[in-house]
């Protein structure tokens, strides 16, 4: 039995187990350090804080959140419809959002008084006190959910009087599982508020309305230029990720879009990889490099971006490392913004590595990498590629291709900047 999670009921207190960890939440008016978190969270609050974080959001504030934990609140946003789900992902934000200010605090209970007449824990939060001052007027204003002004816990289900838990027994609508495994996560801290915070309001804020509208634009914009030429759109998209924040992740999803626009056109036999997250191409993913094409699922052409890196020895070394599990490569290779340092010691390790896997190793910038692609190509056929890679680029930052641009960064700005390139 102690492996298995349940709840003990006491007059005075319940009592959960969880696979082997037994935690206490006992009855009563809150305690001291209880009230002196709860200043400390409304004050932050009141403050702005949470208009803050998602001003200054960047990838950089997830960039360590596990793979599997991002699987988990991305299910927990996916499960939204017009009618359930708004409620469950909105708490979560809420509860992120207090453990991301007060890493102590215990975010399953959501109920806490200073008045004997009605329940409390002696450490819990009116969750719904702070939801409708803070948490949904900052959801509301910033369109990233549509609520009742009154707050997510107008759901009364989520106000029963029992911690939050997978044996918490009201009859819940949406994405219920998705969200008290996230619970569970964050309380085991494998999930840091706010880590999980920034994450959550990224997935939010690249599905709001405004996003939508913005991408809509720039799709009409790369489908309207007037002249569909490689050379343009190369030159268009050269211009945007030198100009946009971020740009050596904008540069990889550029290059990766070249690819999708070329199996788009019937110019390519082999299979593209969806895009990775940007810190993923390393060995523990098994990948080689950011854009990669495969044939019976093994990997036979790798490229990996570098942007702002033209000394490549350090990377041709991890890259002789990579090769070692990869058996069925036959062409790898680096691409750089701009001209590539290709001094003597470059030149050989390039060679060396290249002959110890019997592999063509290459060095290119973006100009060389491009020609060397399409130089089969007709001028008819680099046209209409031209513009298949702008509109393909457009699409995978304004997040409508998800299986193949499965890109989970705040996309926003990028596709303002890509309206802003294509209006010039």
């Amino acid at each position: 039995m102690e492996n298995n999670m349940h709840l003990d009921i006491y007059e005075d207190r319940s009592v959960l187990h969880n696979h082997g960890k037994v935690t206490v939440f006992e009855e009563g008016t809150q305690s001291q350090e209880t009230n002196e978190r709860y200043r400390k969270i409304t004050e932050c609050l009141e403050a702005g804080y949470l208009d803050e974080v998602i001003i200054n959001l960047s990838p950089v504030d997830y960039e360590d959140l596990a793979d599997e934990k991002r699987i988990k609140l991305k299910a927990l946003v996916d499960g939204i419809t017009s009618e359930v789900g708004r409620a469950l992902v909105g708490l979560t934000v809420l509860q992120l959002t207090i453990k991301s200010i007060v890493p102590e605090q215990n975010i399953r209970l959501h109920k806490g008084s200073n008045f004997h007449s009605l329940f409390s824990w002696k450490n819990g939060l009116s969750m719904r006190t702070i939801d409708r001052k803070y948490n949904t007027p900052f959801l509301r204003k910033h369109d990233l959910l549509s609520l009742n002004r009154d707050g997510v816990f107008m759901t009364r289900s989520l106000a029963e009087n029992y911690p939050y838990s997978s044996l918490y027994k009201a009859k819940m609508r949406g994405p219920f599982k998705e969200w008290v495994e996230i619970v569970d996560e964050i309380e085991l801290d494998s999930i840091p508020g706010k880590c999980g915070l920034c994450y959550l309001l990224t997935l939010l804020k690249n599905r709001t309305d405004t996003f939508k509208k913005l991408t809509e634009k720039a799709i009409n914009l790369a489908k309207a230029q007037k002249v569909y030429t490689l050379e343009n759109a190369q030159q268009l998209l050269q211009n945007f990720f030198n100009s946009t924040n971020y740009s050596a992740r904008a540069f990889e999803v550029v290059v990766h879009s070249f690819l999708q626009a070329m199996i788009e056109c019937d110019y390519l036999e082999f299979n593209l990889i969806p895009i990775s997250q940007m810190r993923s191409a390393n060995k523990k993913h098994g990948n080689i490099g950011d854009v990669e094409l495969t044939d019976n699922n093994e990997i036979i052409e790798s490229w990996d971006c570098k942007y702002g890196k033209p000394y490549l020895r350090d990377e041709l070394e991890e890259l002789k490392d990579k090769l070692m599990h990869h058996e069925g490569v036959k062409t790898a290779g680096f691409l750089v913004d701009s001209e590539i340092d290709l001094r003597k010691d470059i030149v050989q390790r390039t060679q060396d590595i290249g002959d110890m896997f019997g592999i063509n190793i290459k060095l290119m910038t973006f100009k060389e990498w491009v020609e060397f692609k399409t130089k089969k190509l007709n001028e008819k056929e680099k046209n209409l590629l031209g513009a298949k890679w702008l509109l393909a680029t457009v699409e995978s930052f304004g997040q409508k291709r998800p299986e193949i641009a499965p890109i989970d960064e705040p996309c926003d700005n990028w596709i303002e900047d890509l309206i802003m390139i294509l209006e010039t």
